[in-house]
């Protein structure tokens, strides 16, 4: 609703519904009992009449003379409006004087008043959101609008104008394309203007259509009249004009673009790239410029905002068309009759366009010659499609957008449009919604942002969701959103929607394009390589890479690094969809090819970083690798980078194989990913798996895989601190190998258990787990367990003060380590043997090893470790003197515990920096430290960590001459090293 020039708005659908009702029945009364029924779908409520006298009241108050438009009137109220104040009372009135002049033979007058009535249309009442009563009437409306349509192109094809109304009746055809009487009119409109192939295959249109859509064959007006041009009837001769026409001159100058919308947001590179193409454009040729990318990202609105800032630069005018390449309900135009749609749009009149495809063709050109045009092609299907439109020969500039790049086209320069950037995207919320909203819920507003993945057209229906209930918040909208299978359908708007645009791309591919497709709806993540695609497609690399790259070219799939590709997360969401909604048979054995293919990938890949490990045998419980060579690595680096770029999909793989039934691959993969998070420290998420796996293992009645995970699992409980967790796991482990009479999977058990009892503070039990580990290890010839029993054992004997055994048991498990290549565990054993030989006072040598270890790590990158190794090297340094260097090496320990996921070295870390602390005499930020230790080994049980940090109490308290509070400390201190057997000399 408009006051003079301003938009006075009404808000809320209950206010929109009541007053559309009152000016649909303006002048008449409408009862109160109408407008409840028009305000409510469903049931009212009990108090819908006064809510809706309340509306009334509502709208009086916000609408210029409310009072004097809508008065109450008996048992309702009434809009009292001129008829030249309502677009409706106009329209009505013309009707009916167009109806006067054709009564009185006045067709030329009767005409022009169907035209003007025709052009007040606006679309429908409220456009589908008004409710069943307001859209019963503006069906209505609707209909009463196509009959005059229909009326006014029968005065028009007899007035011998039909080919000035072909383009009006192919878009009001397209808009109703079932519709059988308006499909009449076109065919005869083509007919007459000599276009009889053209008329025919309108009917074909239909036909199909029909077919499609209802499932029947056009009925006797529409078949008559296609027999009827098929024979040439003469009764269907080309009425002559009243009026000879003197050929049309072209002087005025078309400008033909469509609006800028003026909350365009961002796409500055993408603008200047634009620019900058048609300043340098060489003389004599066209510039031709193709933005391409995925359905929804905005580029129609660049093209048009870049044709309106170079606009001025093409002196005989812009012209723009939309080809249809992917419009819902249409076909993409042909260049034929693109090409005359330009014309018409140019101003040339229809008599004087030719209607076979050559002659239209070179009229196009000719008309092009000589002339510096901007030409905006829109919403392109295929390089074929733009070909002809290209003028040969003129200083024009050509705008194409397509979602395919036109790879076929020659002589023209590409830009992909990609997502929009995280700063433009709130720029564009901004401007759609309103800053104030914006503000009021930033971190709501930033993963809105997030979720709507930087496409335009999503954040574009998300504000235009939120403008609509501005009861809702933004946090309400992201929260339906979060919701993966509902995520599409809440980007939808007004028949608008993401889907419907990723939709129109599927269906244009070949049926074995959209195959390859639909089965990447069952990769599990987001990224995928070639390898994983060909396992999913049963093909080789190349084959699947030349795929993947046609999936690129439409724009469904995004190229990253080489090999590499990724669905942006929308349309992973839609293919999700197709591949839930089109299920085939072939779909479980591309699951399991793919499942297969991480399983002996990363199998492969632990193998080469973890040397020595035992093997599980393959196929054992009836799985993997079927059929597929194993992919082998000979470089630890790569094998590294391999997990962890999949790290992500091969944790949703073992959700997707546990939930999918498939209990062998949720059993095995999660080792995997144990043993990775070893190194990379994301216990978290690789313990879900693990526990996963564990339930897998126990439904597939596998004791061996269920005594691997559990170890496993307990292992990563370890390193979160969880201790508890990990000593009934461990010893749930330790018997079930028992009762397996496995004595080798017993010993590494045993190994593990010893590892979290020493952390525990059960020092001679860890002892005594550990040297039984050991020597089944050498018994057994089981290298790997060999090095790192003793290498957890030095550790034991570190802190009970057998510093000479220590050094020994250390330098034995670097060298085994050493001997089968394996860096991981030799950082351990480094770190151990630098502690033992600091204990024996070489601390010169002792520091050398924890430079050594601090290398590998770093080689490694193992950022659970890294924090450990620092805080060594920083004790070292401390009983060197050299404060300044261990201050600097505590701190960054400090820095990369603080980051960790990992909590069990994190007290460890807490008292080096408070060693540090202590001997550059700030003693209350050494205090501070060590109180955050005494916090940490409490929570988690760490008793010798705990008797560290009150031992360390102790110490700063009595330089601080707190000498109370220091023996307090130093008695409980020195009661828990007494129960675990800790001399003087190793406190």
């Amino acid at each position: 609703m408009r006051c003079g020039s301003e938009v006075v708005p009404v808000n809320g659908a209950l206010q929109r519904r009541v007053l559309a009702m009152l000016l649909l029945e303006a002048g008449r009364v409408v009862p109160v009992s109408r407008l409840v029924a028009a305000a409510w779908n469903e049931e009212p409520p009990d108090s819908a009449e006064h809510q809706v006298r309340k509306t009334v009241a509502k709208l009086r108050g916000r609408i210029p003379y409310g009072p004097d438009i809508i008065v109450t009137d008996g048992p309702g109220y009434r809009a009292v409006v001129d008829t030249d104040r309502l677009d409706l009372l106009r329209y009505q009135k013309l009707l009916r004087q167009a109806r006067e002049s054709l009564d009185a033979g006045e067709a030329e007058q009767g005409a022009t008043r169907l035209r003007e009535a025709l052009a007040l249309w606006r679309g429908p009442v409220l456009s589908g959101s008004a409710g069943r009563v307001v859209d019963a009437a503006s069906t209505a409306l609707e209909e009463q609008r196509l009959t005059a349509a229909e009326q006014l192109y029968d005065l028009c094809i007899e007035a011998g104008e039909a080919a000035e109304v072909t383009s009006e009746l192919r878009a009001l055809v397209d808009e109703h394309p079932l519709r059988e009487t308006l499909r009449c009119r076109l065919m005869l409109a083509l007919y007459h203007s000599g276009q009889q192939a053209a008329a025919l295959d309108e009917f074909a249109r239909a036909r199909a259509h029909l077919a499609d859509e209802l499932g029947i064959d056009p009925g006797t007006e529409l078949t008559g009249l296609h027999e009827r041009i098929l024979r040439q009837d003469p009764a269907l001769t080309r009425p002559d004009r009243a009026v000879a026409r003197v050929p049309h001159q072209v002087t005025e100058a078309p400008h033909a673009l469509p609006f800028d919308v003026p909350d365009f947001s961002g796409r500055g590179s993408e603008l200047e790239w634009i620019c900058d193409a048609a300043r340098r454009a060489p003389e004599g040729s066209p510039t031709i410029l193709a933005l391409d990318g995925m359905g929804g990202g905005g580029k129609t609105a660049l093209a048009i905002r870049a044709a309106h800032e170079l606009a001025e630069r093409y002196p005989n005018g812009s012209l723009f068309i939309d080809l249809h390449g992917f419009t819902p309900g249409q076909t993409p135009l042909s260049a034929f009759h693109a090409q005359g749609d330009l014309l018409a749009a140019a101003g040339i009149p229809s008599e004087e366009i030719p209607t076979v495809p050559a002659g239209r063709a070179a009229r196009w050109q000719s008309y092009m010659r000589g002339r510096r045009m901007l030409l905006v092609l829109d919403n392109a299907a295929s390089s074929e499609q733009v070909r002809a439109l290209i003028p040969a020969s003129s200083d024009s500039l050509v705008l194409i957008t397509s979602r395919p790049r036109l790879t076929g086209l020659d002589g023209g320069e590409w830009l992909s449009v990609g997502a929009l950037p995280e700063l433009d995207s709130h720029r564009l919320l901004r401007k759609t919604l309103g800053a104030e909203r914006v503000e009021r819920e930033p971190d709501a507003a930033a993963e809105l942002l997030r979720l709507c993945g930087g496409l335009p057209l999503a954040v574009r229906i998300a504000a235009a969701r939120l403008a609509n209930r501005p009861h809702w918040t933004v946090q309400r909208l992201v929260e339906r959103l979060r919701d993966h299978d509902r995520r599409l359908d809440e980007l939808t708007s007004e028949g608008r929607g993401v889907a419907g645009a990723l939709l129109l791309s599927y269906q244009s591919m070949p049926r074995d394009q959209q195959t390859a497709f639909r089965l990447l709806g069952h990769h599990p993540g987001r990224y995928l390589d070639t390898s994983e695609a060909a396992a999913l497609w049963d093909t080789d690399v190349l084959t699947a890479e030349d795929v993947l790259e046609e999936l690129v070219d439409v724009r469904l799939l995004e190229a990253r690094e080489r090999g590499v590709y990724a669905l942006h997360d929308l349309v992973r969401s839609f293919v999700q969809r197709v591949a839930q909604g089109q299920q085939a048979p072939e779909d479980g054995q591309a699951v399991r090819r793919l499942l297969d293919h991480y399983l002996t990938t990363a199998e492969s890949a632990c193998d080469k970083l973890f040397p020595g490990r035992r093997r599980f045998g393959d196929g054992e419980g009836g799985g993997g690798g079927a059929g597929r060579a194993r992919d082998e690595f000979d470089h630890h680096d790569k094998a590294l980078h391999w997990l962890d770029q999949h790290r992500d999909s091969l944790l949703a793989a073992v959700d997707a194989a546990y939930d999918g039934g498939l209990l062998w691959h949720a059993a095995r993969l999660p080792r995997e990913l144990g043993f990775h998070s070893s190194i990379r420290g994301y216990d978290a998420s690789a313990n879900a798996a693990l526990e996963k796996g564990v339930s897998a293992s126990r439904q597939l009645g596998d004791r061996p895989l269920t005594r691997l995970n559990l170890m496993n699992l307990a292992m990563g409980k370890w390193r979160l601190g969880q201790l508890r967790d990990a000593v009934a796991r461990l010893e749930e482990a330790v018997e079930l190998s028992r009762r397996m009479k496995d004595v080798q999977s017993e010993a590494e058990c045993r190994a593990r258990l010893g590892q979290a009892c020493s952390s525990m503070g059960e020092l001679e039990r860890a002892l005594r787990l550990c040297q039984e580990a050991n020597a089944c290890a050498q018994q057994l010839g089981f290298t790997r367990l060999d090095g790192s029993s003793l290498s957890t054992l030095s550790q034991i004997q570190v802190r009970l003060g057998r510093f000479e055994e220590a050094a020994q048991s250390a330098e034995r498990a670097v060298d085994i380590f050493n001997s089968i290549k394996e860096i991981q565990l030799s950082v351990d054993a480094l770190s151990n043997l630098s502690q033992a030989i600091e204990g024996l006072g070489r601390f010169e040598e002792a520091l050398g090893w924890a430079d050594a270890a601090l290398e590998r790590c770093q080689r490694m990158s193992m950022p659970s470790v890294l924090p450990l190794v620092l805080a060594r090297r920083a004790d070292v340094l401390v009983r060197m003197g050299e404060l300044d260097e261990a201050s600097e090496s505590a701190g960054h320990a400090l820095a990369k515990a603080t980051s960790s996921t990992d909590d069990i070295h994190r007290a460890t870390v807490h008292l080096s920096v408070g060693r540090v602390r202590y001997a550059q005499g700030e003693l209350e930020l050494a205090q501070a430290q060590q109180l955050l230790a005494h916090e940490i080994a409490c929570r988690m049980e760490l008793r010798y960590d705990e008797a560290c940090a009150l031992w360390g109490l102790a110490r700063t308290a009595e330089a601080q001459g707190h000498e109370q509070t220091a023996r307090r400390h130093r008695s409980v201190a020195d009661n828990l090293f007494d129960l675990m057997n800790v001399p003087e000399t190793a406190r």
